[in-house]
């Protein structure tokens, strides 16, 4: 669809209706956090997540490109971990430069203690969504992002 720059409506373009919605999801999990009584971020739990579910240890700037975090905003977020024992940094052997993440017992157990409240805010961020629309939505989203990467 092209727009028409001169007459456009821009609330019939995509952007506001993701960014609506991102903010919203944002503050949906937030608040099942907090009712909870859970003392985590958004950001924290994915890290909490593939530090559990994917990878026991992750070198800190692979982390700042698998959740696409530039490194200075990383390195906050695992200092504020690191500070509430969730994860704890070790230098790597083979380059003492580079720092290892792991995640604490006190963040598995954490994780733990999430995992069944994301999964059921999944649930219902996906009511009434067939399985075909949300594979529609990712290709479309993917198509967005990769839009993006080329400028």
């Amino acid at each position: 669809m092209e727009i028409d720059i001169n007459k456009s409506d821009f609330n019939k373009t995509l952007a506001p209706w993701i960014g609506k919605t991102s903010k919203m999801m944002n503050i949906y999990l937030s608040d099942i956090l907090l009712e909870n009584n859970i003392q985590v971020s958004k950001e924290q739990w994915i890290v909490l997540k593939i530090l559990h579910e994917d990878k026991d240890r992750v070198c800190q700037n692979e982390l700042a490109f698998i959740t696409d975090r530039n490194k200075a905003s990383l390195t906050r977020l695992i200092n504020v971990m690191e500070k509430n024992k969730l994860v704890i940094r070790i230098a790597c052997e083979e380059d003492s430069r580079k720092n290892l993440i792991h995640i604490t017992e006190i963040g598995k157990q954490l994780f733990l203690k999430m995992k069944p409240l994301m999964l059921e805010s999944m649930k219902i961020l996906q009511k009434g969504i067939t399985k075909d629309e949300i594979s529609n939505f990712m290709a479309v989203i993917t198509k967005i992002q990769n839009n993006l990467k080329v400028k």
